[in-house]
């Protein structure tokens, strides 16, 4: 393992660390033979990727039979979790898309299905649409799944069908540093791959230990009698050292009949067979478990810009009653602009967290503007898939970009380096150095998105200021003002409220709202400037300097923003409106020269808004620990940072927080949404271990704590 902290300057406290694994190099497709019936088989492995016979009926015999599935979904209330190891050609994740909308009970709301799998050689698209073409009957759903199939990046992709209550996140990484990223529940494994005779590799004591750490968390010990709650297994293979593994991870297995020629297979359930188990808190960092759920389906969420909008969607989307709240309206705020770049700044570091995030990030933003907004072509008014161009605009950026690029292997339908020559043809204007080109980016309308977002049946919104939150018997309780407006907007002029469950999405001022937590933000202020489009050269995609600029919608160009430090003035300022176009000089000769003639006469206005952001620059997306309780539990981690209690962590049950955005939120919105709404629902993480534990709330109380460095009055 490499250890990365999520504090990014050396002056900051490094223990305990937070960890990814060692960075993975590009992940390669399988080398792939077809037989004369259609099907792949693999060269390395000399082995094929189903049954000969029929492996579609061999996937719902060993998978969904000998997991009780889909009777165990007739009274499932909440997320089912599958976990499945080798992904494939997706063939065991679509026959149980199409189980689960045959049984789908449409009148649960609440239910989830989760479908994560593990892929260490993921096929390209290509190859697994020829594969899937066997299967027509499962054309529809290749064909949906195709449609959001993941780059080759190494490491988690996340895929959702909201309508279908469905999500899949497919992992691009080895069996044994993916289980160790996990975080569960379980509920059934199908264990699939090639055979251990072919692969043993994967079929390591590293596979039933993850198995086994994950089933533990997942299966209450009060009904662990009962099949229906446990953890169940299922794998094609009858292999001695696989039931070898099960039985000593805790599983009860039995061999039971092989599909058609295959003599025998293994199923079963986890146990805990094995006698008395440490508290999970003594084997993972306490705050890298699940919160406990808070069970209740009304849902406060308040703050309607682009961190309350994506939350309230993806809570809506599982079923939950949302109401947003906010004092202004919806995206009045920062996320009110009218254009905003779509893309990520990744980090030359081939070891920094921030790309992970951002590059899972990223890829799950633009399925989410196609699936929300429409194809982002040059007719959509909301969003264009124009590409955004971050120029190496000065020595120091050229030297990062080179470092980046020899770190990083990227696909070039993510990212790929152009020289001069060709920015400048991309661009439309002459520049004077190249730079990375991201051609499935482009710019969004962030304050149409966020109507769009809410434009859903399960979401209402109310126009008025909330104050006096407080913990109720059940749930939170607060006191609001609302104002009607329309018809999605309730009338009543004041009253209290109470929510079973509540998500503060309001930026630095949910300092305001919780003045007990620890939320070391802080606000920059940021202008745009909106050009006329008459007196500028020709702009046919995103370009990145200092500042940004979109092409021209609405018959201005936006280009901004400043970066003002300890600065609340929220009026329009020519000093600043100068600063933009001196930044104009990144984007080249033709450009330069507005800004060396000062032509304030091209700006016809702008607009100002301010960013909040956290001392490592990502979100802060998670359960909000209680402050005072935090500190003592942990208190013996001022003496030693690494002796971590073996207590849970003390939250505010079923208070939440999504903050913290920077100027990145339509790319960090939809993940962290999806983090969330998998954290309300008691549902498996749709990110890694690590990368929940960077997002997670209390990482600087527990800093600062460790470092001493905590406000006076916390620690009297």
């Amino acid at each position: 393992m490499a250890k990365i902290s999520v504090i990014m300057r050396s002056s900051y406290m490094q223990l305990p660390e937070f960890t990814l694994p060692d960075p993975l190099s590009f992940p390669q497709a399988p080398e792939l033979s077809w037989r004369d019936d259609g099907q792949p088989v693999s060269v390395e492995f000399d082995d094929p990727y189903f049954s000969v016979e029929n492996g579609l009926e061999e996937s719902r015999y060993v998978f969904l039979q000998h997991n009780g599935l889909p009777e165990r979904w007739a009274d499932w209330q909440g997320s089912f979790c599958i976990t499945e190891t080798g992904f494939g050609t997706g063939l065991n994740f679509l026959m149980t898309w199409q189980s689960w909308r045959q049984h789908q009970n449409h009148k649960d709301e609440h239910r989830w299905l989760h479908f994560t799998s593990i892929e260490k050689f993921p096929m390209t698209r290509e190859q697994l649409q020829q594969a899937l073409a066997l299967w027509p009957e499962l054309q529809e759903l290749s064909s949906k799944l195709a449609e959001q199939y993941p780059l080759p990046v190494a490491g988690f992709h996340v895929l959702q069908w909201p309508e279908e209550r469905i999500s899949l996140t497919l992992i691009f990484d080895d069996v044994k540093s993916a289980l160790a990223q996990l975080t569960g529940p379980v509920h059934a494994w199908y264990l699939d791959g090639f055979a251990p005779s072919k692969n043993p590799t994967m079929w390591n004591e590293e596979l039933f230990a993850g198995m086994r750490r994950l089933s533990l968390l997942t299966s209450p010990a009060a009904h662990r009698h009962d099949p229906l709650t446990l953890t169940s297994v299922a794998t094609f293979t009858a292999a001695g050292l696989v039931r070898r593994g099960l039985l000593g991870a805790g599983f009860g297995v039995k061999r039971v009949k092989g599909y058609g020629r295959k003599r025998e297979m293994v199923c079963g359930y986890y146990n805990r067979r094995n006698g008395p188990e440490q508290p999970a808190e003594a084997v993972i960092r306490p705050w890298q478990l699940a919160p406990a759920i808070q069970r209740g389906h009304r849902i406060a969420v308040i703050g309607a810009g682009l961190a309350g909008a994506t939350t309230a969607r993806a809570l809506a989307d599982r079923g939950f009653e949302v109401t947003v709240f906010d004092q202004r309206g919806i995206a009045q705020a920062a996320s009110g602009n009218p254009q905003g770049g779509l893309y990520v700044k990744l980090a030359a570091n081939d070891q920094a967290i921030h790309t992970d995030f951002y590059l899972q990030a990223f890829q799950l933003a633009v399925n989410t503007m196609s699936r929300i907004l429409g194809r982002g072509d040059s007719n959509n008014p909301y969003w264009q898939q124009c590409g955004v161009l971050q120029l190496a605009y000065d020595d120091k950026e050229q030297q990062r970009q080179q470092k980046f690029s020899t770190a990083r292997a990227m696909p070039q339908e993510l990212v790929y380096a152009l020289d001069q020559q060709q920015a400048s043809k991309l661009a439309g204007s002459e520049q004077k150095r190249g730079g990375l080109f991201f051609p499935q980016a482009g710019w969004v309308s962030p304050a149409d998105l966020c109507q769009t977002l809410l434009q859903h049946s399960g979401i209402r919104f109310v126009q008025g200021q909330v104050s006096g939150l407080k913990k109720a018997e059940h749930g939170w309780q607060f006191a609001a003002a609302a104002e009607a407006s329309d018809d999605r907007t309730v009338t009543e002029r004041s009253q209290q409220w109470t929510f079973d469950q509540l998500v503060i999405c309001t930026a630095a001022d949910a300092q305001s709202l919780l003045p007990d937590a620890y939320l070391p933000v802080k606000t920059i202020r940021g202008q745009l400037s909106y050009l006329r489009p008459e007196l500028t050269p020709a702009l046919n995609t995103v370009l990145c300097g200092r500042s940004y600029m979109a092409p021209a919608q609405n018959g201005r160009l936006v280009l901004g923003a400043t970066y003002n430090l300890r600065d609340d003035e929220n009026s329009l300022r020519d000093t600043d409106h100068q600063t933009n176009l001196n930044h104009l000089s990144d984007f080249g000769p033709q450009w330069q020269q507005l800004a060396d003639n000062s032509r304030l006469d091209a700006v016809q206005g702008g607009r100002v808004g301010f960013r909040c952001t956290t001392p490592d620059y990502l979100p802060m997306t998670g359960p909000v620990p209680d402050t005072r309780a935090f500190i003592r539990t942990y208190s013996p981690m001022v003496q030693n940072a690494k002796r971590i209690p073996a207590k849970p962590v003390p939250n505010l049950n079923g208070l939440w927080l999504n903050i913290g955005h920077g100027s990145r939120g339509l790319a960090s919105g939809p993940l962290c949404a999806a983090l969330l709404a998998a954290q309300i629902s008691g549902d498996s993480l749709p990110v890694s271990a690590g990368v929940a534990e960077a997002l997670w709330p209390g990482r600087f109380l527990l800093r600062d704590m460790v470092r001493r460095k905590l406000p006076p009055q916390l620690t009297e």
